[in-house]
């Protein structure tokens, strides 16, 4: 966390006393040291311990602290940044500010900026802070089109309104000291005088005033405040932050300063009216702005937009008052909660939500809790359980009375319909936070005849102990436009049910109102987060762009949260613009890497080999013919392999990873850092990573022809590929060589060379390779499959120009071979050490319920599908064949991935042993140790793995099974996010390739058949690895359609054409085609265009369609 260390102890403070250092005095007004004793009871054994506060009181701190320039970086020491978004940051980064206090009133007037209307200098309250951030940045800071310059550039935070905010919400604290830290410039110009350099460089006067430690502010005693005693903290909070704006507007009076508190507290407003009569102003945030813009006219976008939408603004909290809407109960207090919590009525845990409806509506969600020394999942079953919680909320929950629970088999979701839209699927079945933080849905419950019931507890939010609102990426919806390209055998009433949804919403919520600013609904790409309702005075300039809305509150009366704009993204549907949505939808780290983080890095004449010393002495191989094999273009190289043939015949095999933990220290700014974003994610355009770029592409990854340092596993096994003896070393290598796959595969097929060492170490690599994976598949590893596709990007636009299946090679088998022969190597290694600490990977057994329709399709093409074990699955897929049609085969192996559950990084001391099992490679244990440039799970491998070999000790952090479950809970999500990134990702460059391609037809493969509902049936198109839904223009009460749902059939009988008939893994042809929607998506549409139904779709509106070659 970034923080302000005032720096207030002294070298000119007089010694305390014996009698002050007691802290019993409290006469000693003038003392510039006090220590504050007082006994409180812990909450979970009751104990009595003593506390002591040690307080400093100074008086040589002026009139606050702020940040001058002291000197620049290079422009070579930030690493680049594509997001237009950042380059304010960036210029504030390159500059390196230094605090300095401001010792007199006119050295306070020299520093301020006095060009600014009105000239005032603005006190802010916490709540300010809290709430209304981003009306502060815009006012201070500026970057109000080409003027850069603040409407409110001079501001003063108290620390007392600094400290409470940091308690209260991180990332607003987080966002306050940036504030106070920023010292902006322009970019360079011509000037040349040292005053207009100064104006150049200096837009805006941010101040840290320390009124806790300021002799003129600081409280000594109650009885010296005139306003008596406090009722609560919160009160005498109120009354520092109105003591600073009374001593700034004292000193100060008799100068055109105004001094202005600025607070939405009504009580303190009129308390400091009370207090201080006509010495300084106090507004609200709303007040204050309308002045701001009067006087302001030239403002080419408007503050008020940004001001909270707090249910206690008044008029600007009523969007949905006089609406029918849910009746929430209202959230207890925090001291109720308290009270609740310690008596053991409520739970204390995050909520996270499992499934919403598209229009918000329908949420469910779960609060893991403790349970003893487990956690245990809590389920809310509705809305109105989920109380207007928002994903990530610590929540205080009560859990209903037993007879309330459900079944562990209860699954309170229903399984979601085909969308219409055709998507880019998953590979994998959806996960639930459970999965994701590894903890249980379910308690073992006896019942009265003596058995053991497993049940899921439910419960109810009664209480929010802190919000997790954030800014979030979407687009008002639009009532009054119609849906645009509606053809393609559609009639125009056949939109989608979520449209359907968010239209009802939109022409409920929508209104104008007499100020001239309109209610508008917000609805964010994150499905997870409900509409959110704003009030704007741009509704038309915000309409058909993605735009930020930050969340502010949630009323108990109105159906959906309130919010207010923050930033314009750009226009929906372009690349650069979705992109950017993407990564905020799926919250993908993708700021640049901040100045901390940076000062980690080697420096750059650092020469890898020449840290190397006794103490920590390394193998030196580099003398071995050890290379790597990866894709074409591939920068960030995590592991090399080499093989030899031994003096006994034997072969010595070895995997060598990237050393990363030799830079990334445990515990520094780049550890943190890495641990937070603990993936690299790869989009299509563009890849972000975990760790800086001088890491990821050049010190780490083991490139050719350089030294690099190395961790490495090295194996001596004889010819039938057993493991005769096994070695882990920290390692110097020497790569000869960096080969692509088909490089690779060119050295496989070619003949025997003995004198070509590349060829000799790759075809032993390769003849090992299939006895591995024989011995593998034969103890019940899976082969499965994905419609994984890759794009050819055009070199200037990176624009999709084809779409091409990938082609695995025998060379790509090899390298994963040895990596999950290291993986599984290092996990008995770290496990055998730390057999409750390890961080392992585990893959569930899936559920016989997860595979019924499967099996039931494949059932009625005459195929077999057996669950019992991993080596039963295995065994039918590979009997499964068609022969008339191999791709079937693939696609029940495509079917099956998806029908198991994503494995989950888990600690070893969490689960029993009979849990660490990998069901999809058929593995007793496992765990991540061969990609530690792009997976933070390996770097934590790697230090489990050094402190098991004595080369180094283990972090004291992963000694805490407590820091390990929260550790890999953030991995697992972090993962699961990067996956549904690069997945976002796809589906934005199918769409912009059609858009611009125009329609097609293609050949593709029936999935379900819907034999209940109105006709229609998805389809996997295998050529652009996408699924959607075909709807037929047959009406579901046709007497000519028959269809039989045990066979997944359906059969149609037209005139001149006799029966036609459609089966699950029937081939069939599609049109592919994109529509724009009122919501300002793009999205791809399938239409059946062999074997003809029906009526032919007229095609109204869609694109031309440009045919591609037919498939066999």
């Amino acid at each position: 966390r970034r923080s302000i260390i005032i720096m207030i102890g002294s070298e000119s403070a007089e010694p305390a006393t014996a009698e002050e250092k007691s802290g019993d005095d409290d006469d000693q007004v003038s003392s510039t040291y006090r220590r504050k004793a007082h006994y409180r009871q812990t909450r979970k054994r009751g104990k009595i311990i003593k506390e002591v506060k040690e307080q400093y009181i100074r008086s040589d701190l002026g009139f606050g602290i702020t940040y001058t320039v002291e000197g620049d970086l290079n422009e070579s020491d930030v690493e680049d940044d594509d997001d237009p978004s950042n380059k304010l940051h960036r210029e504030v980064d390159l500059v390196v500010g230094r605090p300095s206090v401001i010792p007199t009133v006119q050295n306070l007037l020299d520093r301020l900026i006095a060009n600014c209307k009105p000239y005032a200098l603005v006190v802010a309250d916490t709540n300010v802070l809290l709430h209304n951030l981003d009306v502060l940045e815009k006012a201070v800071l500026g970057g109000d089109g080409k003027n850069i310059s603040g409407v409110m550039p001079n501001i003063v935070i108290p620390q007392t309104a600094l400290m409470e905010c940091r308690s209260n919400r991180l990332t607003a604290y987080d966002r306050a000291v940036d504030l106070l830290r920023s010292v902006t410039r322009e970019l360079p110009t011509t000037t040349s005088t040292t005053q207009s350099k100064q104006e150049s460089i200096q837009r805006h006067c941010p101040i840290l005033f320390p009124d806790q430690n300021h002799a003129a502010t600081a409280i000594l005693q109650k009885r010296q405040i005139g306003a008596g005693s406090f009722a609560t903290p919160n009160d005498e909070n109120d009354w520092r932050i109105r003591r600073v704006a009374h001593y700034l507007a004292e000193n100060t009076k008799g100068t055109n300063l105004k001094v202005v508190l600025l607070t939405d507290d009504r009580a303190s407003r009129q308390m400091a009216r009370q207090e201080s009569g006509s010495l300084f102003e106090a507004h609200s945030v709303a007040s204050w702005v309308k002045l701001l813009e009067q006087a302001n006219p030239q403002m080419t976008s408007s503050l008020s937009d940004l001001i909270a939408n707090l249910a206690t603004n008044g008029s600007r909290g009523d969007e949905s008052a006089d609406v029918e809407a849910v009746q929430y109960v209202p959230h207890l207090e925090s001291s109720d909660l308290s009270v609740g919590m310690q008596q053991g009525k409520y739970q204390r845990g995050t909520f996270r939500v499992v499934s919403q409806a598209s229009g918000g509506k329908d949420r469910i969600g779960s609060v893991t809790v403790r349970n003893g020394q487990e956690r245990v999942a809590v389920a809310l079953s509705n809305q109105l359980q989920c109380n207007r919680a928002i994903d990530g909320d610590i929540v205080a929950v009560s859990i209903n009375p037993v007879e309330e629970w459900i079944t562990a088999a209860s699954n309170m979701t229903e399984k979601a319909p085909t969308k219409e839209r055709a998507e880019i699927p998953l590979e994998t079945a959806e996960t639930t936070p459970a999965d994701l933080e590894n903890v249980s849905e379910s308690i073992a419950m006896h019942t009265n005849q003596q058995n053991i019931s497993i049940m899921r507890p439910t419960g109810k939010v009664v209480g929010i102990m802190r919000r997790n609102f954030e800014s979030y990426s979407g687009s008002i919806y639009e009532t009054a436009n119609n849906e645009k390209g509606t053809g393609g055998g559609e009639s125009s009433s056949g939109t989608t049910s979520d449209l359907e949804e968010r239209e009802m919403i939109a022409s409920v919520y929508e209104r104008e109102h007499a100020d001239g600013t309109s209610t508008c609904v917000f609805f964010p790409v994150d499905q997870k987060v409900p509409p959110i309702l704003i009030r704007t005075t741009q509704r038309s300039r915000l309409m058909g762009q993605r735009i930020v809305v930050a969340m502010d509150s949630w009323p108990a009366h109105s159906a959906f949260p309130l919010g207010h704009y923050v930033r314009t993204i750009g226009q929906a549907g372009s690349k650069d613009v979705e992109t950017q949505v993407l990564l905020q939808e799926h919250n993908i780290p993708h700021e640049p890497f901040p100045a901390a983080v940076l000062a980690c890095l080697p420096p750059d004449d650092y020469k890898v080999g020449a840290d190397m010393t006794t103490s920590s002495p390394r193998l030196d191989l580099r003398h071995l013919p050890i290379l790597s094999i990866d894709p074409p273009g591939c920068k960030d190289i995590d592991d090399c392999l080499h093989s030899l043939i031994l003096p006994n015949g034997n072969y010595q095999i070895g995997v060598h990873i990237a050393d990363v933990t030799h830079y990334v220290k445990p515990g520094t700014a780049i550890d943190l850092e890495a641990a937070n974003r603990s993936t690299s994610t790869y989009l299509v355009n563009k890849r972000l990573d975990m760790l800086p770029g001088l890491l990821t592409t050049d010190l780490c990854s083991l490139k050719g022809g350089v030294d690099r340092y190395a961790f490495s596993v090295i194996w001596e096994v004889n010819e039938d590929a057993e493991i005769v003896e096994v070695e882990f070393h920290k390692t110097l290598i020497h790569s000869i060589a960096a080969l692509t796959y088909q490089q690779a595969q060119s050295l496989i097929d070619q003949p025997e060379d003995a004198n070509d060492v590349q060829a000799c170490a790759v075809k032993g690599l390769a003849m090992l390779a299939r006895k591995f994976r024989k011995r593998r598949i034969d103890a019940g590893a899976l082969t499965l499959a994905s419609p994984e596709v890759k794009f050819v990007l055009d070199s200037e636009s990176l624009n999709p120009t084809d779409v091409q299946a990938y082609a695995l090679l025998e060379a790509n088998a090899v390298v994963e071979e040895f990596m999950l022969l290291a993986n599984i190597t290092v996990s008995k290694k770290i496990l055998r050490h730390y057999p409750t600490l390890a961080v392992l990977r585990r893959h569930p057994s899936p559920n016989r319920s997860m595979f019924d329709s499967l099996i039931s399709k494949a059932k009625s093409k005459g195929l077999k599908i057996e669950i019992e074990n991993s080596k039963c699955l295995a065994d039918s897929l590979d009997a499964a064949q068609v022969k008339e049609d191999p791709y079937v085969n693939k696609l029940l192996r495509i079917l099956s991935t998806r029908c198991m559950s994503p494995a989950q990084y888990f600690c070893s001391g969490e689960f029993p042993p009979t849990e660490w099992h990998h069901y999809g490679l058929a593995a007793p244990v496992y765990t991540h140790f061969t990609s530690p440039i792009r997976r933070y799970a390996d770097v934590c491998v790697h230090r489990l793995l050094a402190a098991s070999i004595n080369v180094a000790p283990l972090p004291p952090q992963l000694s805490s099974k407590s820091y390990l479950h929260d550790l890999c809970a953030n991995m697992n999500r972090r993962h699961r996010s990067a996956q549904m990134a690069g997945r976002a990702s796809v589906q934005l460059h199918t769409l912009i390739f059609f858009a611009g391609e125009g329609a097609k037809e293609e050949q593709a493969y029936i999935l379900d058949i819907d034999t209940s509902n109105a006709p229609s049936f998805s389809v996997m198109v295998p050529r652009y690895g996408i699924e959607g839904k075909v709807r037929l223009s047959i009406d579901a009460t046709d007497p000519n359609l028959t269809r039989i749902g045990q066979e997944h059939k359906l059969i149609y009988k037209s005139g001149s054409n006799g029966a036609v008939s459609l089966q699950v893994f029937d081939k069939v042809r599609v049109r592919i085609w994109v529509r724009e929607t009122e919501d300002h998506r793009r999205e791809l549409k399938l239409d059946l265009v062999e074997p003809r139904l029906g009526k032919k779709p007229d095609g109204g509106g869609e694109p031309p369609m440009k045919k591609a070659k037919k498939s066999n």
